[in-house]
């Protein structure tokens, strides 16, 4: 997926950092390749050649998802523009098996509900590459989660061959076909699409059933296919989609440094924002950015003629919004303290962030001598609050770190190093490391 990007406003309608993270990590796995790199293509069984047929009608989008569900397995990915409306424009939907290439226009007044049924379908696979922004139009059209995803970066990173990993580095690796440059800021809502847009998006999916193969053979052992498919699977997770109320202000840099009361004025202005920016059909950061949020919390606006000191709020905003802003305010000052959030902040002394880093560097072990890159089970941050919480007699059980297949590739072990149970111990053989 790409997308026609304003760096300055961020994706997705600006709503999460988290999902302006993970886009920005799609788009960079869709477009890294040399400026002066053309498609250099490979045979491969599972790789078509033909040229894409663009999809413009429903009865050809009827026969297109017979001929992808008859295969049992098919690839897809898509281009949206981000930075113009509250969600993310659909533009393209690219659909992929061994035979047959298509490029689904949703511009085209097509009835895409059956695609989206078809990648709720569990007997069906479907194959993605960093594929966190193609799986969120399947929740705003069906309401409900995909199915049976496979998501080739993810499985990368049970390969030994790194994480994240770019989809041209990737077929380059495993099928020896190249890729020509991205499209990142392409123009996907114009019409007709270019010869150069047409070859760029048939080839983000051309190559994505010969890499999954490619990856089954070199996942190290069945457990590791089936750790693979779960994490390829926690996609489908509604929770990483939904905007929460009660959470999305603590991404904002600098709320934890906040007090009690103006973490309240934070979270209050965060709301009004979202619900503002859905009426006006933009990105709630096009209506006033996370330091212009944060600025109003610290220095609480209670007064519309007090808006005239906050710098970078956009004068329409303040003018049409002014009480609104005022309005968060005030019901952020009305709550009674027990209702104020309180982000815990915590600066670990020297000795235990060194310990805590230690600990990080043992999980690195554990990992890299299974096959596994790190990047995908944990982070230092949570290693960190691992061994604050182990240190104070506690099992630091909601830390993802000791749920599903991270427990049973590291978190157990790690239990049992603290424990003193199980000692690591990492050897080169053959190439490569073993723990």
């Amino acid at each position: 997926m790409s997308s026609s990007r304003n760096p300055e406003r961020g994706g997705r309608g600006g709503r999460s950092p988290r999902y302006q993270h993970r886009a920005l990590s799609h788009e960079q796995a869709h477009s890294q390749s040399s400026p002066q790199q053309q498609t250099r293509h490979h045979d491969h069984a599972l790789a078509c050649r033909d040229r894409p047929q663009l999809v413009t009608r429903q009865e050809e989008l009827a026969e297109l998802l017979q001929s992808l569900k008859s295969a049992g397995s098919f690839a897809y990915d898509s281009e949206f523009i981000g930075e113009l409306t509250y969600l993310p424009k659909l533009c393209l939907i690219q659909a992929a098996s061994s035979t047959r290439i298509a490029l689904i226009d949703p511009l085209a007044d097509l009835d895409l509900r059956p695609f989206w049924e078809l990648v709720t379908d569990p007997s069906v696979e479907k194959i993605v590459h960093a594929g966190f922004q193609d799986v969120e139009p399947v929740f705003r059209a069906l309401g409900k989660p995909p199915a049976n995803l496979f998501d080739t970066q993810i499985a990368a990173a049970f390969a030994g061959l790194g994480y994240p990993l770019s989809l041209s580095k990737l077929v380059l690796a495993l099928v020896g076909a190249k890729l020509g440059k991205g499209l990142t800021f392409s123009h996907w809502d114009r019409r007709p699409l270019t010869d150069h847009q047409l070859r760029y998006a048939a080839d983000d999916v051309r190559y994505l059933s010969a890499v999954r193969h490619e990856i089954g053979k070199r996942l190290a052992n069945d457990r590791h296919a089936v750790w693979a498919k779960e994490e390829s699977a926690s996609l489908a997770d509604p929770a990483l989609y939904a905007f929460d109320p009660k959470t999305q202000w603590m991404k904002i840099r600098g709320a934890g440094a906040l007090p009690p009361l103006n973490q309240a004025i934070l979270r209050e202005l965060t709301l009004w924002r979202d619900r503002a920016a859905q009426s006006e059909d933009v990105p709630p950061r096009s209506l006033a950015r996370d330091e212009i949020l944060l600025d109003m919390a610290r220095s609480p606006i209670d007064a519309v003629e007090d808006l005239n000191r906050v710098r970078g709020l956009p004068r329409p905003v303040e003018a049409k919004y002014g009480a609104g802003i005022v309005q968060a305010t005030q019901s952020a000052k009305s709550l009674p303290p027990d209702q104020w959030p309180d982000l815990p902040t915590y600066e670990p002394a020297p000795e235990e962030k060194f310990r805590a880093d230690a600990l990080f560097y043992a999980v690195q072990c554990l990992c890299v001598g299974q096959g596994i890159d790190p990047n995908l089970v944990t982070s230092r941050q949570e290693i960190g609050e691992f061994y604050r919480i182990h240190a104070s007699g506690q099992i630091p059980q909601d830390l993802r770190i000791l749920r599903g297949w991270r427990r049973q590739a590291v978190g157990e072990r790690l239990l049992a190093l603290l424990n003193r149970e199980m000692p690591v111990t990492l050897q080169w053989i053959d190439g490569a490391p073993h723990c």
